[in-house]
């Protein structure tokens, strides 16, 4: 009877732990530009994915998602501001120019790694980040690119 009881504890325990965990929600601009999300894991670890389209280079559409760890121990004289890195990948959707004026589409894959500011704000459940992401594309073609990013998150 006990083993019965402390299986129904922990289950008890591990639900509630599943619908203490967070979102945040928002968009980001710059190079790409569009949504993004935040699933806090833990207070201290999230996945964040932006699905966004890039306006001014080759890879238009594209999802990536990284693992990420948070810290908040950037403080400021009136500013106490975190700070994130993390690992994941990127696929894009990207369009090249054969020089006939000819665009292909193609598949863009590869690991992906994170790094970032953020500011919670105390008030209202507003986070402000800033984020530079490294890519390293191995399909189609081995090349790396560099996306920079603002964005707004909505936490709840």
């Amino acid at each position: 009877m006990k083993f019965i009881c402390t299986i129904l504890v922990a289950l008890a325990l591990m639900t509630t732990q599943a619908f203490a965990k967070t979102w945040g929600l928002g968009a980001v601009l710059g190079a790409p530009t569009g949504l993004s999300a935040n699933y806090f894991l833990t207070e201290s670890r999230t996945i964040h994915t932006t699905l966004a389209y890039d306006l001014e280079g080759n890879d238009h559409l594209q999802l990536a998602s990284h693992y990420t760890w948070r810290r908040k121990d950037l403080r400021l004289p009136d500013l106490t501001l975190g700070w994130f890195y993390g690992v994941g990948g990127r696929f894009a959707l990207t369009e090249h120019d054969h020089g006939h004026n000819h665009n292909s589409d193609k598949v863009a894959l590869g690991p992906s790694g994170t790094i970032g500011v953020f500011h919670e704000f105390q008030q209202v459940p507003l986070e402000v980040f800033l984020k530079v992401n490294l890519t390293v594309n191995l399909i189609p073609d081995t090349d790396a690119d560099t996306d920079l990013m603002l964005g707004l998150h909505y936490n709840f």
